[in-house]
C-alpha cells in the first residue's frame, strides 16, 4: 500500500509517499525534485508527516537515509 501526504506549512517540503511494500519513502521538495529513499521504517514516515517542523525533522534524519 501506498501512503500519501500533502505538507501545507513546510517551506521544504511539499510531499511525502511512503511504500509498506518496498519500505521507500518518496519525498517531493517545494523545489520539485524528488528523491527516494530505501529501507525507510513505517515510524520514521509518521514522525516526519507528525513533526512540527517537517522540514527540520528530515534535516535531522537525513545522514541516516539512503537514496537510492
Amino acid at each position: 500500500m501506498i501512503l500519501n501526504h500533502q505538507f501545507i506549512n513546510s517551506s521544504m517540503l511539499a510531499s511525502a509517499s511512503y511504500n509498506t511494500e518496498t519500505k521507500e519513502m518518496t519525498l517531493e521538495f517545494s523545489g520539485g525534485k524528488s528523491y527516494i529513499y530505501e529501507n525507510v521504517d513505517l515510524n520514521t514516515y509518521n514522525s516526519l508527516i507528525s513533526a512540527k517542523s517537517a522540514g527540520g525533522y528530515f534535516a535531522s534524519i537525513k545522514k541516516g537515509l539512503k537514496q537510492k
